[in-house]
């Protein structure tokens, strides 16, 4: 009963890898939830640089695929991105656990100022 507890807890905490590289001009920190995420470039924003996200979390394909999603917001956040353009997503079902993979732009985009 202990091994099969400690496989659960492994599946289910699972793995997430993720890299960035800055190709622009850094922001301060934002956080994950105040990162949007677009699937193109949005008018008035500037490239900061670019993220890349693996994950084998959870159980099911949707949890790894929430579980790179929510790591891409956090990775461009701390670069200072409000938003992230998705450039490739990509998962693979066939072996357990189910893995996906996340790439974008980490992007700043201008807000428009009120006279």
């Amino acid at each position: 009963m202990k091994n099969f507890a400690f496989t659960v807890l492994i599946l289910t905490a699972g793995c997430t890898t993720s890299s960035n590289k800055v190709t622009g001009i850094t922001q301060s920190a934002v956080s994950p939830e105040a990162v949007k995420v677009y699937d193109t470039m949005p008018d008035h924003s500037k490239i900061i640089g670019t993220v890349s996200v693996t994950s084998f979390s959870g159980l099911t394909l949707q949890h790894a695929q929430d579980a790179a999603l929510q790591e891409l917001k956090t990775e461009a956040g701390m670069m200072g991105a409000n938003g992230v353009v998705l450039t490739n997503t990509d998962h693979s079902d066939d072996c357990e656990p189910a893995g996906a993979k996340a790439d974008g732009n980490a992007i700043f985009v201008e807000r428009a100022k009120s006279n």
